[in-house]
């Protein structure tokens, strides 16, 4: 467990230096599109016929030596993620040799297929975190949103499983019009396991699966943004407190000198500056939600495929209207939003931005003191 102690600050700090250096520090590796539940608004999952259709998954001894290749060009860090990756046929094999290499791993998991098993190896082989999503307070939910009517039950004995071993893991949670009314319950299921609730509310247009942005299964912008502001308004009784006013007005200040967007090239996260993703088909994008830039993993070197990725991602054109922003600090914009919502990177995504002016109008009205803001 040693291994993966590293701290949230630190492993920041060395995202930063990274970015700057365009080292490949930090990685998403996709090992399979399968998964055992059907999610509606999930934008990876395909049947076994489809997945064939368009290739193959990569074996291990394939996966180990491109990852191999990748720490020596200096890999430290490595989501495992899916479809549900614990579904992949060697992963025991292909996890253990990727932490012998010395990566620290984490990985992304519906949690339903967890039992005592998974949780023992989890517990002997050490990992920064398992990130489990939870999609719903009850298995009804389950069953109309993921197609599991045994989802909550087995993600809850998965949860104590691990809690037992002192496996760290937090819950995710991706917010639905299936769900978003049980915010609330995720933060108490989340409190009674001693664990971060990290909700999403933002849900990308589904591009991989053919899905454009009217077809995407999501809140409307205005519910996106209300459920983001949920922790502003002392659970829903309509006062907020000091420190959540102060929360407030740390977040509108940041209106006054916009720079998130105005000072980098491609990305104002680290995709393509030290971040990447390896799809199941091998491929090496910049980003996950992606089609384009890619290049093939098994045709050319770790090497050639990062300086590629790195080239083109400073290349991508970028939305002037954004760029121009004074909300740009405060909104979740960037080159992969304005792709999958407009289907080009230089396109304004208005989903977002009516997403981020509503949220500037509710943050304004706590400031107010307003008792019916973020309701």
């Amino acid at each position: 467990m040693e291994l993966y102690e590293v701290t949230r600050s630190e492993e920041q700090k060395l995202r930063m230096e990274a970015d700057v250096t365009h080292t490949p520090l930090g990685g998403t590796l996709e090992l399979l599109p399968l998964c055992n539940m059907d999610c509606r608004m999930c934008y990876v999952h395909q049947t076994r016929e489809q997945m064939e259709a368009q290739g193959r998954m990569l074996t291990c001894d394939e996966w180990l030596s491109i990852v191999k290749e990748a720490v020596e060009k200096g890999l430290l860090f490595l989501l495992l993620t899916g479809g549900e990756p614990l579904l992949y046929p060697e992963f025991k094999r292909l996890y253990t040799g990727i932490s012998r290499m010395g990566v620290i791993l984490s990985v992304n998991t519906n949690g339903t297929l967890i039992n005592e098993d998974w949780a023992e190896f989890f517990s002997e082989n050490g990992t920064q975190r398992l990130n489990i999503t939870l999609y719903g307070k009850d298995d009804a939910t389950y069953g109309r949103l993921c197609g599991n009517p045994k989802g909550f039950t087995q993600v809850m004995e998965a949860a104590a499983l691990l809690k037992e071993r002192n496996v760290p893991f937090r819950f995710n949670c991706t917010l639905t019009p299936d769900n978003v009314d049980q915010l609330p319950d995720f933060y108490r299921i989340a409190e009674s396991f001693g664990v971060v609730l990290s909700p999403a509310s933002y849900m990308f247009p589904g591009v991989r699966r053919g899905k454009n942005a009217k077809e995407q299964y999501r809140l409307c912008a205005e519910e996106a943004a209300r459920a983001e502001l949920y922790g502003y308004d002392s659970l829903q009784t309509g006062n907020t407190t000091k420190e959540q006013q102060e929360a407030a007005r740390a977040v509108l200040a940041k209106l006054e000198h916009p720079s998130r967007l105005k000072n980098r090239v491609g990305f104002p996260c680290h995709a393509g500056h030290s971040g990447f993703l390896m799809n199941w088909k091998g491929e090496l994008l910049s980003c996950g939600m992606f089609l384009e830039p890619k290049i093939c993993l098994l045709e050319h070197s770790f090497e050639e495929c990062w300086k590629y990725i790195v080239e083109a991602t400073e290349k991508l054109p970028q939305c002037q209207k954004c760029i121009d922003c004074n909300m740009q600090d405060i909104c979740t914009v960037c080159p992969a939003v304005c792709y999958t919502e407009t289907g080009t990177t230089d396109g304004c995504p208005d989903y977002v931005c009516r997403m981020t002016e509503y949220k500037v109008r509710e943050l304004e009205k706590i400031l107010e003191n307003d008792t019916s803001a973020v309701r």
